[in-house]
């Protein structure tokens, strides 16, 4: 599926620029294998929202490497929302699909369906995405963040309270998965 992916991915990143087109297979495989350890750090899980989809990481590589968990990708844009819906179709996927909106029409309009786990990567103010008024994430979320911004979530106070642990991302100095656990559990493999 990995390779299905990859070249559907390539295909139509011609059109749309979706990931860096100089280091297509480089960006490609540092994006999958990031999909990967987030995927396992966060086992297990049955079900995932994934806010800022873009060109599907992590969340549809995520589904690709967990097939039987439920995900939702959540993206604003028309083109990118075009793109993860039609490569869903080449893939053949069940359980999996696209809400085009921004969080705060997602929040909206998915309060009332739980997930497991909310995973984002390139959003600013990611902090935003840990309500109080909507307790529809059950084990906790899962943010891909530079390393300027660690220390400004974990310190934030909506985050205090709440166990979360910080691990690097293998293969990038400046790059970290902030994860936050809902309820002081730890569901995370340490």
């Amino acid at each position: 599926m990995e390779e299905r992916f990859k070249q559907i991915l390539k295909r139509e990143n011609e059109k749309y620029n979706l990931i860096s087109r100089k280091s297509f297979e480089e960006t490609f495989h540092f994006l999958w294998r990031l999909s990967v350890q987030i995927a396992e750090e966060l086992k297990p899980f049955s079900s995932l929202v994934d806010i800022g989809s873009g060109a599907g990481f992590p969340g549809l590589a995520i589904k690709l490497i967990v097939p039987q968990a439920r995900v939702l990708l959540v993206e604003p844009r028309r083109k990118r929302a075009n793109f993860l819906q039609l490569a869903i179709t080449e893939l053949e996927l069940r359980d999996i699909e696209v809400f085009r909106g921004d969080f705060f029409l997602f929040h909206k309009e998915f309060c009332n369906r739980s997930f497991d786990y909310l995973t984002c990567m390139g959003v600013r103010k990611k902090e935003s995405f840990v309500r109080e008024d909507c307790n529809n994430i059950k084990k906790g979320y899962c943010f891909i963040t530079g390393e300027k911004e660690v220390e400004r979530l974990l310190h934030h106070g909506k985050i205090k309270k709440y166990n979360s642990e910080v691990k690097k991302v293998s293969g990038k100095d400046n790059l970290f998965l902030v994860i936050i656990h809902r309820n002081g559990k730890d569901n995370c493999n340490s």
